[in-house]
């Protein structure tokens, strides 16, 4: 009864139809049984509408599972928007729900968050919004509105959020929906690839606006990824002095590049020492962990002077992990979490906009549609090499 009150697209994929199910509101992928296969024949009417509102999309039908395969091309409802996606990142929750390893990510789905494209479809409520705009996409599809957070006004800890490439289709596809009020202009002067970058770029512009740092302040960055040195260009533009440990020498070297008093090869013995002699010491004002290792997490209280803030980017997956509490406590330290962004992309695309970030050295490969799976296997099996992949389903 559920599935007939749903509104439903079928296309069959091998034995078992493959379908774009709305609920109220919102999209999610399911392969469902032979009991609807009757709708889905070749002379039907649903196979003959498909067959010119048909897309490509990488679908992860199971953990470490993806196929590029033909799927119904979804219809934008209410306040609801069709984004052709010109360009989307591989970004480290990917590769979890890839693994099977993040607790939003539901199967089948199609990943990817971080993303820019072209507006080609409204819903009948959407007011502002053109066929043919550029946008940078932020990642909420749904929140509840009744949450703390929510009601707050820190909507990205909404308890129980639809998140695009985590629990809604997402951006390794030709097409996909978005919730119009979560679209932002792409910066005349950034390319695709560089405008998918926005939402890594809103996680480092959250983090420093969360910590407060400020002019002459001392930061020290566990970690030269993508989210590392995004956190080191914006801390840079707040006025800090900026210390960055990596065990990758090309991202030392980017680090430096982008503006880093210190960089340090973490894998040396006395990589903490070299890191505090910078401080005369005392430790720093702001330590950041992007890394998400136990290892990582462990170094930041030997880092962080007394009374001084701890902010925790990278995440280890794990429900318990090591840090010094007696130093947190007796060294009277703040210790801080983030949660992606809130009311930062217009931050980060001013930012863009304005010259004073670089996103281009970034992105250091960039493959198809149809080598979706390579991407990620490439960033997990090479990570010393990619700073951020970049997907691009059309091949111009």
């Amino acid at each position: 009864m559920e599935m007939l009150q749903a509104s439903i697209s079928i296309r069959t994929v091998s034995k078992l139809p493959f379908c774009y199910i709305r609920k109220s509101n919102l999209f999610s992928l399911r392969e469902v049984g032979p009991q609807l296969c009757s709708c889905t024949g070749p002379n039907s009417s649903v196979s003959r509408l498909m067959a010119k509102d048909e897309m490509d999309a990488a679908v992860c039908s199971r953990p470490m599972e993806i196929e590029v395969k033909r799927v119904p091309r979804p219809k934008p409802r209410g306040n609801e928007a069709l984004i052709e996606i010109r360009a989307a990142a591989v970004c480290r929750s990917d590769i979890s729900g890839y693994l099977g390893k993040h607790p939003l990510v539901t199967y089948p789905n199609i990943l990817g968050h971080e993303c820019s494209g072209v507006v080609a479809e409204v819903g009948p409520d959407v007011k502002g919004l053109e066929i043919g705009q550029e946008v940078a996409v932020e990642t909420f599809f749904e929140l509840c509105g009744r949450c703390p957070g929510c009601r707050s006004g820190q909507y990205n800890t909404c308890k129980s959020p639809k998140i695009i490439g985590h629990n809604v289709p997402g951006a390794f596809a030709e097409y996909m929906l978005a919730n119009a009020s979560f679209l932002h202009p792409k910066p005349s002067n950034a390319s695709f690839e560089e405008a998918a970058l926005v939402e890594p770029l809103s996680v480092a512009v959250h983090a420093v606006k969360r910590c407060g740092i400020g002019i002459g302040e001392t930061v020290a960055i566990i970690g030269a990824g993508a989210i590392g040195l995004l956190t080191l260009q914006v801390s840079k533009l707040a006025g800090a002095v900026v210390s960055v440990m990596d065990v990758v020498q090309s991202k030392l070297a980017m680090a430096k590049n982008f503006g880093a008093e210190l960089v340090v090869d973490a894998s040396s013995r006395d990589a903490i020492a070299k890191m505090l002699d910078a401080t005369s010491g005392e430790g720093y004002d702001y330590v950041v962990e992007a890394v998400g290792s136990p290892q990582t997490l462990r170094e930041t209280t030997e880092l962080a002077r007394a009374g001084g803030t701890i902010m925790c980017i990278g995440f280890t997956g794990r429900d318990v992990d090591e840090i010094s509490l007696g130093k947190i406590t007796l060294q009277e330290m703040k210790l801080l979490g983030i949660l992606g962004f809130c009311r930062d992309y217009p931050t980060s695309i001013d930012l863009i906009s304005r010259k004073r970030v670089q996103l281009k050295p970034l992105i250091t490969h960039t493959f198809s549609l149809k080598e979706t799976e390579k991407a990620i296997r490439f960033v997990i099996d090479r990570p010393a090499e990619v700073i951020r992949a970049i997907i691009k389903p059309r091949s111009d």
